[in-house]
This record gives structure tokens, sequence and C-alpha cells, in this order.
């Protein structure tokens, strides 16, 4: 495999079951890019010199200590990409840790718990904070997510895409060697939908964008040329056709950059929702942090 689309993987664990799921796909996605893999775990800063506190603090370092012992050990000396792996403990909060680790490299990957309301104001929020404002690619991996090979890698296209959603797309299938399904989805609802029917100027809409998808895919298919794939223009809720269909052992891909303002007031929770919701792994890519091609 001669493509090196990461340099560097970091995975944030905790201890518990969701994020060694998560150590598991980053290990995989590292070993197939040939990728460093660095394994994080955050601890709260140091609180004042109040006694109570300091013990927290210690009680939560030696946490996350354990957490990296316990990722070391899952992975019963596997070098990804022939790398030794790198072991981070490191102080703040687990969403703005992970953060400032994605501005310097390539993927974050994070586990995400089920969605019960007690765990979305914990682990879940990390995910849900990542996919929204972290400044590089981030991959939410959900409980009972499979960690191997996906079936399939589906991609959300909008109007506007930039280029590294397509190429991390294309980039994973080819990685990975499976098909890719390029999803653009327009309208929001069976109204909106029926009106674009009776409009004989918007009555070519899915010509009109099967042909802006041709020229935008050709420039990934050339580069790519051993990855099959499929266009798929439905019209509808996008979060619903992100999701529909998928099951634990694919892969999604979605844009996580700002919409314009029209398409904002529609689409701007679409990442957020689809990393709640999706069954399987779900890659956010934020635009331009490596470009490609």
């Amino acid at each position: 495999m001669n493509n090196t689309w990461y340099r560097s993987v970091v995975v944030g664990v905790d201890g518990s079951d969701e994020s060694l799921a998560a150590l598991s796909w980053a290990t995989v996605t590292a070993d197939l890019h040939g990728a460093r893999l660095v394994v994080v775990a955050a601890h709260p800063a140091e609180a004042d010199a109040d006694p109570a506190a300091a013990g927290l603090a210690e009680e939560a370092r030696e946490r996350a200590h354990r957490a990296a012992r316990a990722a070391r050990e899952r992975l019963h000396g596997w070098r990804p990409g022939g790398r030794d792996i790198e072991i981070r403990v490191l102080p703040g909060s687990a969403a703005r840790v992970l953060a400032a680790q994605s501005t310097t490299d390539d993927l974050v990957v994070v586990g995400r718990r089920g969605l019960r309301a007690f765990d979305r104001a914990l682990l879940g929020s990390v995910s849900s904070a990542l996919a929204a404002g972290a400044p590089g690619t981030i991959a939410v991996v959900p409980a009972g997510a499979a960690t191997g090979e996906p079936r399939k890698i589906r991609v959300g296209v909008g109007p506007t895409d930039e280029p590294d959603v397509l190429g991390t797309a294309f980039a994973e299938a080819d990685a990975r060697g499976r098909p890719l399904e390029v999803l653009h989805v327009t309208g929001t609802d069976p109204i909106s939908s029926a009106l674009l029917d009776m409009d004989p100027v918007a009555a070519s809409w899915h010509e009109a964008a099967a042909v802006d998808l041709a020229d935008r895919l050709a420039r990934w298919s050339d580069k790519y040329p051993t990855v099959t794939y499929t266009v798929v223009i439905r019209r509808g809720d996008p979060v619903t056709a992100l999701v529909h269909g998928l099951v634990r052992n694919d892969l999604l891909v979605v844009g996580g950059r700002r919409h314009s303002a029209v398409a904002g007031r529609l689409l701007r929770s679409v990442p957020d929702s689809v990393v709640r919701g999706a069954p399987c792994p779900v890659l956010v890519v934020h635009a331009h942090r490596h470009p490609v091609g």
C-alpha cells in the first residue's frame, strides 16, 4: 500500500471499553497508512493549593496513567506501520487536549458511548466538541461499532465541498480496498422536494448535480484508479440520508466546515447529528488541513 495520507494518528483513551475500541480502530488505520500511532490520556490540570482539589487531581492523573498502561498492554507489542507507539499523558480536559493535538497531527480518534443523557454529558460531549470545533480531521468510533475493515465507505458531499472531504474518502477507500459510495443530498423535506419537481427550471436538478459531481470526482478517480465508486443523489433530510442503511462495520466521511448563511441554518448541525446517530465510525473532515492531489 503506497498511500501515506496520515503521517500520524492520535487516539484518546480513558480506560473505558469505548476508548479501547477507538484504540483498535486507530491502530488498524495507522497500520494501513504507515502512520505513527500516538496514544493520549488526559487528566484535569492540577487546581489551586486546596488539599482536597489536589487529591482529586492526583487521582485523575493516576487514572490517566492507568488508561495509558492499559492501552499499551492492549496492543501486545503491535507496531503499526513498523513504528514504535508513542504514549502521552497530558493535563487538561480531553476535548481541549485532543483538539490541540489535531493542530499538528493528521487524524485524531475518539470513542463515543451510548446516547443516554449522562453519557452525552461526559464522553459524548468530547466527540461532539471535536467534531464541531477541532481544526484537524476527527474520527468518532461509537459504542458497538466494528473496528476492523469496513464493508463500504460512504462520503457525503455538498454543492461546494472542500476537496479534503472527497480526498479523504478516496484515500480511505484506496487504503482499505473497499468501494466508495458518494452521496449528495438536496432538499430538506417533502414539500420543498415537491416544489422542485413542479419547477421546470429546477426539474433538471438531478442531471446538473450529476454533472457537477462527475467533474469533481474525475480528479480523485485519476489519483486513485483502483477505487470503485457509485454516485447516489437524493432529496430529503441530510442526516437521515447520510446514516440510512449504514451498519456497524461501515465508514462514513462527512465535512465539518461552516456552510453559507442560508445552508448553515439547515445544515450546521449535520456533523454533530451524524456523529451522535451513526452506528459506524465517522470521519469528520475539516477543510484544508493537508491539501492533497
